[in-house]
Parts: C-alpha cells; structure tokens; sequence
C-alpha cells in the first residue's frame, strides 16, 4: 500500500476526516525514511510541534537561500534550540557571488523562476533523494494552485524510486493554523505581526495588503506565486 497509486489515493481520502497528528502517527507508523521541509513559515511552525511532541528526533530540513530575512534566521535559532530540533540546513550549490558572475545581477529580478531553480529547487531535490516520504506544510486555501492539494501524493524521484509527499494541513485554514499556534504557545516570525503573511526570501517578499491573498506579497506583480519546489515546474537548475 506504501506506493501503489490507487491504495494513496484510498488512504488519502480516509484521512480527510483525520487530524494533523493523526496523519503523521500514520506516516511515522508506515514509512521508515521521512522528513519535515520547512522554511519556519505559520504551518511550518505548527508541523514541528505537532511532530516532535510524537516523534522528538524527527528529521527537519530547511533551505537557506542566502536571501533569507533576519527574522527567519532568528526564529530557525529559536525553534532548534525549543525543540531541539534534528534540523539539516541545505544550501545552493552555487554562493551569491558565484550565480552573479554566472547570470548577472539580481537574478531574482530578470529571471524569477531561474533564481528559484537554483537557490530552491535543485536543493529540495537533494534534500528529498532518498526518502519515502516528504511532509510539508501546503494549505488548500493558500491559492488556486494549491486548491487541489491532497493530504498523500505519490511522486517519483529524479532515479525513478516513488516517495510520498505528505501534506497534513492541507483541508486547515488559515484561521485554524493560527489558532494552534496561539493555542500551543508556538513561536512564529515576527514579519507576521507587520503585515506579511507568506514569507520567503527578501528581495521577493512584501506585506500584503487587506483583502489581498496571503501568497500575494510573493514576486508580487509578476504573475507567480510558486518557487516550483510544490509545483515540480521551475527551470532546471544549471
């Protein structure tokens, strides 16, 4: 059942009426190899508690793309030294410098999606080599893109061996996500108390405005809202 396509899709509809925690004892139970990606985002944040209170050595990877705001490096500090966290921090093959001389200046503003490819995707991917499954913190109400996101998707590795993504907050809200954090006493990034609501690397993020959707501060104005770490669409980093 680990990967047969029909039997996920079974067990993913069954654990529509799961909880979070429900959903990853499930994981943990079924698939030896996994991990937690997170960038110390609200769900983020929310994941790490809810999975070390069950499992307190459980593998947690971040990408640091070297764009990184203050605050998230200060709350990555935090949480580690809170849970004790078994955290990886997964760098771009290529420095800043090193991609500057490469593409010029400010890559994250004549190509978006190349900048992405590098700094993030290419990364993820060798952070997931390897395991059978792969949490992460996706919303369905985060956008239109991630309206159809299921709680267990089977996906392939780059050599072909399946995985298992995992997305155990995917039928929460906003609200709800909100509410467990406060609740627990979770810390978060103070960005979100000035106005941001989805947070990623500097040159990239803004506040968002009322009214606006949460990824609407993300490459505002450019008509992207996905690094391609979640959408597997980004070009192929080089």
């Amino acid at each position: 059942m680990r990967y047969e396509p029909d039997a996920l899709k079974r067990k993913s509809r069954e654990l529509e009426a799961a909880t979070p925690q429900e959903i990853l004892r499930f994981v943990f139970a079924t698939y030896p190899n996994v991990a937690i990606s997170t960038a110390f985002g609200l769900e983020g944040c929310a994941l790490i508690d809810m999975a070390v209170r069950l499992k307190p050595d459980v593998p947690v990877y971040t990408i640091d793309t070297d764009y990184l705001f203050p605050e998230t490096l200060a709350l990555k500090d935090l949480l580690v030294a809170r849970y004790h966290l078994n955290l990886q921090v997964i760098r771009p093959l290529l420095t800043v410098e090193e991609q500057e001389r490469r593409y010029g200046p400010n890559l994250y503003e004549s190509d978006p999606d190349q900048c992405c490819a590098i700094r993030k995707v290419e990364p993820n991917r060798r952070a997931i080599a390897g395991l059978d499954a792969w949490i992460a913190g996706l919303r369905r109400d985060q956008s239109v893109v991630r309206t159809h996101t299921d709680i267990l998707e089977r996906h392939d590795h780059d050599d072909g061996r399946p995985y298992v993504k995992v997305n155990p907050l995917a039928n929460w809200t906003r609200q709800d996500t909100w509410a467990y954090v406060l609740s627990k006493g979770v810390p978060y990034n103070d960005l979100l108390d000035r106005g941001y609501k989805s947070i990623g690397c500097r040159p990239c993020t803004r506040p968002v405005a009322e009214g606006e959707n949460e990824r609407a501060g993300r490459w505002a104005g450019r008509g992207k809202t996905e690094c391609g770490i979640h959408t597997f669409s980004a070009k192929k980093a080089s």
